[in-house]
């Protein structure tokens, strides 16, 4: 669990370091490992989806094995009540961010060829990147919650540590 916990915690920071430097290019032409504005937006987007992907993923994960542990330990189902909160506040944020970004990353194409301005593309990826700082709060508050959950739930277990 905490080793897919800090492998997203690096992909979120080095997403959000490649989304920030990708719009710097786009305003400033400049190159980034030998990639102009279009191929390292495509690579950061790559990367950016693979992230929020894993995050869901984690969350689905954790969530299947939190209901395996109620039913095999027959702790109380609480736990399980409290981890679909947790993909509540979670899936709602993170799903509007990845459409953002993607609609950026799809906007740039048109901008590309002309057919959407440039500034529309620059002002959608100012407010795309804003909601992913409130995104990477949200995820990290949802991070601290499910762990706490875990952590709760298997000391609610008196035998959970001795098996």
């Amino acid at each position: 669990m905490y080793f897919f916990m800090i492998l997203i915690y690096l992909l979120t920071g080095f997403s959000f370091i490649a989304l920030l430097l990708t719009g710097i290019q786009g305003y400033f032409e400049f190159y980034v490992i030998s990639a102009n504005h279009v191929t390292f937006g495509f690579f950061t987007a790559i990367i950016y989806l693979f992230t929020e992907v894993l995050v869901m993923f984690f969350f689905v994960g954790t969530g299947v094995s939190i209901k395996e542990y109620i039913q095999e330990k027959g702790v109380s189902t609480e736990f399980h009540k409290n981890s679909l909160a947790i993909k509540k506040k979670l899936y709602p944020p993170t799903l509007t961010n990845v459409f953002l970004v993607m609609t950026v990353f799809i906007i740039g194409g048109g901008v590309d060829t002309g057919s959407i301005p440039g500034w529309m593309h620059g002002i959608l990826f100012l407010f795309a990147l804003y909601h992913f700082t409130t995104t990477i709060r949200t995820q990290h508050n949802c991070f601290k919650e499910n762990t706490a959950l875990i952590l709760e739930m298997t000391k609610s277990q008196p035998n959970s540590t001795t098996e």
